[in-house]
């Protein structure tokens, strides 16, 4: 029997009514749940991170959809955890998948890998890292709290290779920069500069938005357009078979999808491997992917086809 999963993720400063519009898509679509993929906390909005949370939870739990939620590279432990763990209470359809990593459904497993192994704010020192030098577990850290999970966890989680659906913010690393999930655009500094009276060292990276204004302001900057995806994984993916992982992060990729070799593919299309770049709300794109017989297909949406 066959199973339709939405994926939203990378909302960021999208407005809520938006999430509330995407919730309501999927579920016309006939989803039968909902994975929160990563960067769910609204540090960009006028809203407190942890209101704009809650807002998402109650909608996703109003929905009565099997709500799986991720942290990602924005997620502070303190703030994050305590709304996710009120909201899974409250419904019973609401999933933390920081304690509940693997599922075992019919005829899949779904694994989840919460986290990032780049994070941004303070959520680099009090966030959800993915990593393998330190063990799992919760670590105090300056007065708050890390979540470490270790890569190296998904040998023990991953028993079944070909029903595995592995679902993380993060991808692996690929190395076709024109297709890949893994893409980024961003700048480099290649000269140490001041920034708002402020120092800022050679390799330092700027979001592509900022970058553009900074060069033009006569940063001294260079472009790059390439795979940033974790290595680790692409070799724990090799060793461990997995070859459907449906991740977000690199807004810029959002929507693409090819196999193991980085062949893209089409939507719709039943295949083996699948790696997916699922969504980025705050460009309007959402996912779903289908999976029936150890095969899986996926359908991009795009919101700015839909009005309110």
């Amino acid at each position: 029997m066959s199973k339709t999963y939405g994926i939203i993720s990378d909302l960021h400063c999208t407005n809520l009514q938006i999430i509330s519009l995407a919730i309501d898509i999927l579920k016309q679509e006939e989803i039968n749940a909902l994975v929160l993929n990563g960067d769910l906390i609204g540090d960009q909005t006028t809203y407190h991170p942890q209101d704009y949370l809650a807002t998402i939870l109650n909608y996703a739990g109003e929905s009565d959809l099997e709500t799986y939620v991720l942290p990602g590279s924005h997620e502070e432990f303190h703030l994050f955890e305590p709304v996710v763990d009120h909201f899974s209470k409250k419904f019973n359809n609401i999933i933390n998948t920081s304690d509940y990593q693997k599922v075992e459904q019919n005829d899949h497993h779904l694994i989840f890998l919460p986290g990032s192994d780049w994070r941004t704010g303070d959520a680099v020192n009090h966030g959800y890292s993915v990593e393998e030098l330190n063990g799992s577990g919760i670590y105090k850290h300056k007065d708050q709290y890390i979540r470490v999970f270790n890569l190296h966890d998904l040998k023990k989680l991953v028993t079944e290779p070909d029903k595995t659906i592995l679902f993380s913010h993060i991808p692996r690393r690929f190395s076709n920069p024109e297709t890949g999930v893994d893409t980024a655009e961003f700048y480099e500094a290649q000269q140490p500069f001041q920034l708002n009276h402020k120092p800022v060292d050679v390799g330092s990276i700027f979001p592509k938005i900022v970058g553009d204004q900074l060069s033009k302001q006569g940063a001294p900057l260079q472009f790059k357009r390439e795979n940033r995806g974790n290595e680790i994984l692409q070799k724990l993916y090799t060793e461990l078979g997995v070859t459907k992982n449906i991740t977000g992060h690199f807004h810029e990729s959002a929507g693409k999808a090819h196999d193991s070799y980085g062949n893209p593919l089409e939507e719709g299309l039943f295949v083996s491997h699948l790696f997916y770049n699922a969504s980025c709300l705050d460009r309007l794109m959402i996912g779903m992917v289908t999976i029936d017989n150890n095969k899986v297909a996926y359908e991009n949406i795009d919101l700015r086809n839909y009005s309110n």
